[in-house]
């Protein structure tokens, strides 16, 4: 941990966004995304398309491992923006980093259950394991609160077992270790290959959760305003994209780079990731504070010194309602 640190360290002191204003050209920021993913390949299709140089802003876009890295490059100073969950932004502001939340871009869960063939119906979960990856995780609170609306509770009606990543998820299913797991799209398209049960999309039971929100440091946003607000453009900028069929192909194309899949032999893949993202993204990509409040209770179980935790006080929307003000959202997304 002490090497890692030294690591981000030398980020903050060799390539600050604030050096960036004496170069020639656009100036450069440090953009923090936790994993190579489907639910982040539409930063990089951004990066790509030159929509963050169309707001004159040049993003270097850096993958970590997970979150908790991603929260130690923080802590250490040394990124500009990042993707978080509302629990990890919680966690940093313990340790006084002061990160706000100005962008929602996945305001829900983003997973699907999927299950043995026999099993049709969510009633039909009853006494049957399902796999997530570890207790008090996304895809833990994701299954819990789905679940109960279909009056199924946790540890009475049904049974969580940690199975670790999405890979160890699906093997425990396939090996008849569990009845059902939660996988994240376009996996579930491996999954109904092999015979099992899309039993149900979560990004359509509306259930609010702040899984990907856009975070920045406090005195990052109060020197440099305009900045966020041209970074924020870019991304939302880019949803369009997403919901544009005309794009399709250039967004899978990008797509495809990022995630190191093939444009022919994986194009089904690719095709469910452009249609299942187009429909998360919102068109007005506010902080969802009734997520951050669901985040805030998980984060507040796990630390009693946390008790005092408000939502609120660590959402800014402005730079949103400017977009909305100025006409950038209905010029981009119409009335959808």
């Amino acid at each position: 941990m002490r090497i890692f640190i030294v690591i981000a360290l030398s980020i903050a002191i060799y390539s600050p966004a604030e050096d960036a204003w004496c170069q020639k050209g656009p100036p450069t920021v440090r953009f923090g995304v936790a994993g190579v993913s489907g639910t982040n390949a539409h930063y990089y299709v951004d990066r790509q398309l030159g929509l963050f140089r169309k707001n004159n802003l040049d993003v270097e876009l850096i993958t970590f491992q997970g979150g908790s890295q991603l929260t130690q490059t923080v802590l250490a100073g040394g990124l500009d923006f990042l993707t978080l969950e509302g629990t990890l932004g919680f966690a940093a502001n313990q340790k006084n980093v002061n990160l706000f939340f100005i962008a929602g871009v996945i305001n829900t869960f983003p997973f699907t259950i999927v299950s043995k063939p026999e099993i049709r119906v969510p009633a039909e979960l009853r006494g049957k394991k399902i796999a997530i990856s570890r207790i008090g995780s996304a895809t833990h609170v994701a299954v819990r609160s789905t679940l109960e609306r279909y009056d199924l509770r946790s540890e009475k009606d049904f049974v969580i077992i940690q199975s670790g990543g999405q890979a160890e998820r699906f093997a425990a299913l396939r090996a008849g270790v569990v009845d059902a797991a939660i996988i994240s799209p376009p996996f579930n398209l491996v999954a109904r290959r092999l015979g099992f049960n899309d039993l149900i999309d979560l990004s359509e039971k509306g259930v609010p959760y702040a899984l990907q929100q856009i975070g920045v440091r406090k005195d990052f946003m109060e020197r440099h305003p305009e900045l966020v607000s041209r970074f924020l453009r870019g991304i939302v900028e880019g949803f369009s994209y997403w919901k544009d069929p005309s794009k399709k192909a250039l967004v899978t194309e990008n797509v495809a780079q990022f995630l190191r899949l093939d444009t022919e032999k994986d194009r089904e893949d690719l095709d469910e990731t452009f249609r299942y993202y187009g429909k998360v993204f919102p068109t007005k990509p506010y902080p969802t504070l009734e997520g951050l409040e669901l985040a805030a209770q998980l984060f507040k179980k796990d630390r009693p010194d946390a008790k005092d935790v408000r939502p609120a006080d660590y959402v800014v929307n402005r730079f949103i309602d400017e977009m909305e003000k100025d006409g950038f959202l209905a010029r981009l997304f119409g009335t959808r």
